[in-house]
């Protein structure tokens, strides 16, 4: 027996490598590459390189739009995904970005990820609806990284015209804020392409529950948020994002200056700047200073109209009109300090699409981003969280599968 022991372990290992060279077994492979990609983006943040090409579209309001391109010059692309950044200085320069999109084009995707001015800018809107929508018609447009050609002070309307033998399957991904107006824009489109998909990473289906969570600490559907602890600083970012929904400059003006003295400091004196307010924009600075549950509605209906018809029409729970015919996966962290996990189990149950919906909750990862241990190795933090692990790889698993064959 001990002589044909070696045989034995050459024969296992022969299976081992046709496994990892079969189709099932490359594909597998390939998932779990990006599986540690998706665990690593915080720390490859750091060192991941400009995106291969800048394009330009129209926005909605007919000014030029930019958006960086990420794909892989040496094979044929088999899908595209748009990267939709939410409320965040950088837009489409922000880091982790970068790297996300960088390691879905090293399996061919086309990646686009677009700059929202007012969502840069910090600021909120019904235009961003707009904003996204027109990305997503401009990254429809893109079939080849030929796309790479174009220089980024292009004129409007440079990104290539689809190639109708190129019908690639369209990805679209909200982190955060922008995961509302990405549902509403899909929400737009009458018919989906085969393949089509939707990715909502710390998303939510109401904003006037995500500013009660953010003050109170409290949720309707829970009463807290759901074991998470509220962002002390979330209430003054959100503050100063919906400053521009009131009519009074000088209002919109004092709001935002107190949402940033808040956010550099708990204790920052804002005594001048809230008693030049307006009674509109006192009640404002009322609404999202307030920390007792049992205020937060009667507080709500004493803001001014806009603001409050700007939340619901962002909020997808109110204001999505019509079926989706796409699948949609929801992904949010049960430690979530800014949108409770809570608004994704709403989402579940009032999105209506001809597709499916799968939503995933995750123990290892905060608000739209993985837990930060740089200390430890990626292997390390994928195994240690092994069901979120398995959760997020059979999703990459569905998405990879979305790709055209190469050719």
């Amino acid at each position: 027996m001990r002589r044909w022991s070696p045989f034995l372990i050459v024969a296992g290992l022969l299976a081992l490598l046709a496994g990892a060279l079969s189709p099932g077994g490359r594909a597998g492979i390939e998932s779990i590459s990006l599986l540690f990609d998706v665990w690593s983006v915080t720390r490859e943040s750091e060192t991941a390189g400009p995106a291969q090409a800048t394009i330009t579209y129209r926005g909605p309001d007919g000014h030029d739009r930019q958006a960086d391109l990420y794909c892989d010059p040496s094979s044929s692309p088999g899908a595209r995904l748009l990267l939709a950044h939410g409320l965040v200085e950088a837009g489409k320069d922000d880091a982790r970005l970068r790297a996300l999109g960088h390691a879905f084009a090293r399996h061919r995707f086309l990646v686009v990820v677009p700059d929202y001015p007012g969502m840069r800018a910090l600021r909120v809107g019904r235009g961003d609806i707009d904003e996204v929508a027109a990305s997503i018609d401009a990254a429809r447009g893109i079939s080849s990284c030929s796309a790479a050609g174009t220089p980024a002070g292009a004129p409007a309307g440079s990104a290539p015209r689809p190639d109708p033998a190129a019908d690639l399957a369209t990805g679209v991904v909200g982190f955060s804020y922008s995961s509302g107006p990405v549902l509403l824009a899909l929400g737009r489109e009458k018919t989906a392409r085969p393949g089509d998909f939707g990715v909502l990473f710390g998303g939510y289906g109401d904003l006037i529950e995500v500013v009660r969570f953010l003050t109170t600490g409290r949720t309707r559907d829970t009463g807290q948020g759901g074991g998470a602890e509220a962002l002390p600083e979330g209430r003054w970012i959100v503050l100063q994002a919906n400053a521009d929904a009131l009519a009074s400059p000088a209002d919109r003006e004092a709001l935002r200056e107190i949402g940033r003295l808040r956010r550099r400091s708990a204790d920052a004196d804002i005594d001048a700047l809230a008693r030049s307010l307006s009674p509109q924009g006192q009640a404002v600075l009322d609404l999202f200073a307030n920390t007792d549950p049992a205020r937060f509605d009667a507080l709500l209906r004493d803001v001014d109209p806009d603001l409050r018809a700007t939340l619901e029409a962002l909020s997808p729970a109110r204001s999505l009109r019509r079926s989706l015919d796409l699948d949609l996966f929801l992904l949010h962290g049960r430690s979530d300090a800014i949108v409770p996990y809570t608004e994704s189990l709403g989402l579940r149950r009032s999105i209506r699409t001809s597709g499916t919906v799968r939503l995933v909750l995750l123990g290892g990862f905060r608000h739209a981003r993985p837990q930060d241990d740089r200390a430890s190795p990626v292997w390390e933090s994928a195994l240690s969280h092994p069901a979120d692990s398995a959760r997020i790889l059979a999703i990459l698993q569905d998405v990879l599968r979305r790709r055209r064959d190469g050719t």
